[in-house]
């Protein structure tokens, strides 16, 4: 590599993620669609669910960012066996922990259900929640070959599994919740089967690309030692998802804060969530850009080039993330009122709340990039570090201070989410820019 990638280059890496993101984002609300006539206790039962699997996922993304930085370095390195022993590692760890969660998957149900102390709840969500944990092992095994594709640079192979998913799910929740085609009604927890198959089905779909793909396949030799590779993976793995998990929880621990704030702060909160979740996409796509660049200019010929080529990954993942948080902002009040039509008051608010977090957005544009180049500089516990600091003792103190104490309510709590943002980005946008810097 003699120049920075072109914004060309950096967009057909970027675009398939961002859409696989969309994807299962929608495939996130296919199971509430399906669920939702079964009333609000059958809703909330699931919802509890989808919050849990919600922070397990990202505790685990460790595996697919993990996986996706390793064997970048290793092919950026031309070292192929190294590349082979992480896929390996990842996927024996990946086997290790499914057995667990799939052992414990009932007891696990039992008590999340038991702690929610209403019975209706119970009836509806504890054998949803526990098949959804049966579908854990598919879900983590794909994520370590997600990221093998994307570490060879193939982001696009990955959306074809995302689709079938998405597309079985839909099957599967017709057939199974309402009985479709003559098939006995499971009801709610019809939707969890219907969301274990489609895993089941979007897995062997990438696991069948992966052993005919060749550029995947001479990456699957379990008789190759890597016993030795798992330290390292372990370590990288870990501080990711620490890092996934914990903002995640972050938002969740916001949710308390602003509870006693009554139902229509929450509704605002739900909202805008909804709107966060859409404008965080592109961010994520850079992110794994980043990720995927960055290792092949690690070595000492081309260091010349990472600033320049982080600054212009930045540059575009700022500029997408412009239009789209610009028209986000833009139609703010028309988005909230389809959200909310029946109180005006609450889409009010959401309006306000979500041209906020549109402004955050643009400095998690470029924060995003920047953990993925920090990521694959290997500089994984500062950005843990970073986040527990930024998270828990600016952000939530911050939301309380300015949505209770002060009474700026709602919006005070998405004041503090902005400066959250503001404190990310300048953070790794020092450490980054200061690091490569020193001789």
């Amino acid at each position: 590599m003699q120049q920075s990638m072109s914004y060309r280059q950096i967009g057909k890496l970027a675009l398939p993620v961002i859409a696989a993101q969309s994807v299962v984002l929608i495939n996130g609300m296919i199971d509430l669609a399906f669920i939702a006539p079964y009333g609000t206790e059958a809703i909330a039962a699931v919802s509890i669910a989808n919050a849990l699997c919600a922070v397990l996922f990202n505790f685990w993304e460790g595996f697919r960012l993990g996986t996706t930085v390793l064997v970048a370095d290793a092919l950026a390195g031309n070292n192929a066996q190294k590349a082979t022993a992480v896929v390996s590692s990842g996927l024996f760890l990946a086997a290790i922990i499914s057995v667990l969660f799939t052992a414990f998957a009932p007891l696990v149900s039992h008590w999340v259900y038991l702690l929610a102390g209403n019975e209706a709840m119970q009836y509806h969500g504890t054998e949803y929640l526990m098949v959804w944990l049966w579908s854990l092992p598919f879900t983590l095994f794909s994520y370590v070959l997600t990221g093998l594709f994307r570490g060879l640079k193939d982001t696009t192979t990955p959306l074809y599994a995302t689709l079938v998913i998405c597309l079985f799910n839909v099957f599967f929740d017709y057939l199974l919740v309402y009985g479709g085609f003559g098939v006995p009604s499971l009801g709610v927890k019809g939707a969890a089967w219907g969301t274990l198959f489609a895993s089941l089905a979007g897995f062997s779909i990438l696991i069948l690309l992966t052993v005919k793909k060749p550029l995947t396949s001479p990456y699957l030799h379990f008789k190759q030692p890597f016993f030795k590779q798992i330290p390292e993976y372990v370590a990288l793995a870990v501080d990711v998802g620490l890092n996934t998990g914990s903002t995640l929880l972050a938002l969740l621990i916001f949710v308390c804060i602003v509870k006693p704030l009554g139902p229509a702060a929450l509704a605002v909160h739900q909202i805008t969530l909804q709107v966060f979740n859409l404008a965080y996409l592109p961010a994520v796509g850079f992110l794994i850009t980043a990720s995927i660049i960055v290792p092949q200019l690690l070595n000492p010929s081309h260091k010349r080039l990472l600033i320049p080529t982080v600054s212009r990954i930045c540059q575009m993942s700022f500029g997408v993330v412009l239009i789209t948080g610009g028209l986000l902002f833009a139609f703010s009040s028309t988005v909230s009122s389809f959200f909310s039509p029946a109180d005006k008051q609450v889409a009010a608010q959401a309006a306000q709340t979500m041209r906020l977090v549109c402004a955050g957005q643009l400095f998690s544009a470029i924060y995003m990039v920047l953990r993925g180049a920090l990521t694959s500089c290997k500089d994984t516990r500062f950005i843990v570090y970073e986040g527990w600091i930024s998270g828990y003792l600016i952000f939530l103190p911050l939301a309380y201070l300015l949505a209770i104490k002060l009474g700026y309510g709602i919006y005070g709590g998405y004041m503090a989410f902005v400066a959250w943002c503001v404190t990310d980005c300048c953070a790794l946008a020092f450490r980054f820019f200061r690091q490569q810097r020193l001789p």
